[in-house]
């Protein structure tokens, strides 16, 4: 039974997704996708012109799915219950899902490593308006002024998270990393006069 391109597609993202999170971006190759998908390696040659094309394309699909750390977060509690209920997410996903995580970290450390790839310049910005709408409308139900502009609230939070994240996957029982990431949470928030 023939595939439409366009399914064909969505199958081969998936499968480079899923591989980057079973073995790590330094697994993925053409073959590796097209065996993952159960595609002919010509049709992924067809779907996509090479590595490059198909992790931008995976990569997007990733951040279509940012909302899933997000997409509960009360945003009428304000902004500081808005900002712990965020990074209660993301805590989450790091101890369910440490594999995604470690994945997202590789990949954006691919994109900036290959200087053809527009993505690195689009992760982060990506971050910055999911995040920032929800913690914008957070501070404006509550009526709260935050000292630090929503992006730099953002950037801080998302720095604070990828280091006590890549710290948390080196070695997870070494210390209190969840504690040390709120601790540092609650300081930026202070900072942020919230």
């Amino acid at each position: 039974m023939r595939i439409p391109a366009e399914e064909r597609k969505e199958q081969l993202i998936s499968a480079t997704v899923e591989l980057m999170r079973r073995e790590g971006v330094q697994a993925v190759t053409i073959r590796a996708i097209a065996k993952e998908a159960n595609a002919p390696l010509a049709t992924a040659h067809y779907c996509f012109s090479g590595k490059e094309q198909i992790m931008d394309a995976a990569a997007e699909a990733w951040l279509k799915n940012l909302s899933r750390f997000s997409s509960d977060v009360p945003v009428e509690l304000g902004l500081r219950k808005a900002v712990e209920q965020v990074a209660e997410g993301y805590w989450h996903a790091l101890e369910e899902e440490p594999a995604s995580i470690l994945a997202e970290i590789e990949m954006i450390l691919w994109a900036t490593r290959n200087v053809t790839s527009p993505l690195a310049a689009k992760i982060y910005p990506a971050y910055e308006t999911e995040l920032g709408n929800i913690f914008a409308s957070a501070a404006k139900n509550s009526s709260e002024k935050c000292l630090i502009g929503f992006p730099m609230l953002v950037r801080s939070f998302l720095m604070i998270y990828d280091g006590a994240a890549i710290q948390y996957m080196t070695d997870p029982k070494a210390a209190d990393h969840r504690s040390m990431f709120f601790m540092m949470v609650d300081a930026l928030l202070n900072k942020a006069g919230v």
